[in-house]
Formats: structure tokens, C-alpha cells, sequence
């Protein structure tokens, strides 16, 4: 299913409009901050009827909790030194709304037959993305972690929750 939507090729877990148009979190939490619509209008995307702003994302940061017994797995990553976690990673297999692809400017509504299979494509790009996803056994608490991906924002309260589209995990160097 995922070749019938990909145009161009590339390698498994490669997702390289989001490598090229991710925008730093700690930029993206201050924009934020200043005006949910401001920042979506001058980094995110939008569908054409409104809704949740969808942005790009890379950053790096210090996992502070996890949860990998669900199936909806996540990572709580503090990104700016406070302890707390900021960001939370989905790690799937379970990954929650349509980022990945409503943040991709060239999948369109219209190009597809109709709402089930535009949601498949959803599907498709977030099992994508996370079966890509390497980590390794065990606690990962006080790891450093980079990664980039998306994420959606009905309002600017709301928590920033990532579709990872690259995570490396390591000691702090």
C-alpha cells in the first residue's frame, strides 16, 4: 500500500521532506508560545478547512520517563534543562493522529478517492515511521535523545506529542 502514495523512492523509515523542512522545538515552543495561528501561518500546515496545525519538528533533549508497555509506547523528553518532560515521543505500535501526514503540504484530500483512503495513507506513513524505530532493552530514563518528526496543535495548551520520523538515543556527550 505505502508505494501506491510514495512518488519518489527511498530507503525503509526514510522520510526526507521532514529531515529537510524540520524546525528546531525550542523555536517552535517560543513561536508557539507567541500565537498558536501565528506560528502555525509562518511554520505549519493546515488542511483547507481549518483545523489543527501541523508542523515539522527536530530537537534534542533527555528522556525523563517512558512508557513501553503500552502499545501506544511513548517517551517523555525534556527539551529545555527543567527536569519535565516537554515533548512526547510515540513509539508505537499504537501512534495517535495524522501528523506525518498532514504536515506534508503534497498529500492533498483531493488526490485520493475518497476520507478511507486518505486515512489509510495516515496509517501507512505512521507504521512507516515507527517500525523504523530502534531502541534498545531496558530503562531509558536519562538518555540523550535527538529526533525529528511532526506533531498537531488544536491550541497552543495542548501537549506536544511527536511522530518520530528519526531517533537516535545515546549517553549525553
Amino acid at each position: 500500500m505505502w508505494g501506491r502514495w510514495c512518488r519518489t523512492p527511498t530507503r525503509p523509515g526514510s522520510f526526507p521532506h521532514v529531515s529537510q523542512g524540520a524546525v528546531e522545538i525550542a523555536d517552535l515552543k517560543a513561536a508557539i508560545a507567541g500565537g498558536l495561528e501565528a506560528a502555525g501561518a509562518a511554520h505549519g500546515n493546515q488542511a483547507a478547512g481549518g483545523g489543527a496545525w501541523n508542523f515539522l519538528a527536530k530537537g534534542e533533549g533527555t528522556v525523563v520517563g517512558a512508557d513501553r508497555e503500552s502499545r501506544a509506547a511513548t517517551l517523555d523528553v525534556d527539551v529545555d534543562g527543567d527536569g519535565t518532560g516537554d515533548v512526547q515521543i510515540q513509539l508505537g505500535p499504537v501512534v495517535k493522529g495524522t501528523a506525518l501526514r498532514d504536515a506534508s503540504p503534497f498529500y492533498l484530500f483531493t488526490d485520493f478517492k475518497d476520507q478511507i483512503e486518505f486515512a489509510a495513507l495516515a496509517r501507512a506513513l505512521n507504521t512507516k515511521a515507527t517500525e523504523a524505530l530502534t531502541l534498545p532493552e531496558g530503562d531509558l530514563t536519562g538518555k540523550h535523545v535527538r529526533f525529528e518528526g511532526a506533531f498537531a496543535l488544536r491550541s497552543a495548551s495542548e501537549p506536544i506529542q511527536v511522530v518520530p520520523t528519526r531517533l537516535t538515543l545515546g549517553d549525553r556527550a
